[in-house]
């Protein structure tokens, strides 16, 4: 059962694909896929949903460590070179 929420879910894609995170529960679904889970960013995100979830950090607050930056290869890379 998803409990957090945020107030903005986070909106990847182009104009093949969508994919539509809602809180960091499903952010934790989505990182366990990446292909590249050494990165200091996956570590943070990663670190930051479980804190959400374990009641030490505010939703909002891990939002911005799950975000990816325009550039990075991420599951959305992999679902566009499969087809």
């Amino acid at each position: 059962m998803l409990v957090h929420r945020w107030k903005n879910p986070l909106v990847l894609g182009d104009s093949r694909i969508r994919i539509v995170v809602g809180s960091p529960e499903e952010a934790i679904n989505w990182l366990i896929h990446e292909p590249d889970q050494s990165t200091a960013k996956w570590r943070r995100a990663w670190k930051a949903c479980r804190a959400v979830i374990e009641g030490r950090l505010n939703a909002e607050d891990a939002r911005s460590a799950v975000q990816p930056p325009p550039h990075a290869k991420s599951l959305l890379n992999l679902l566009q070179h499969r087809s």
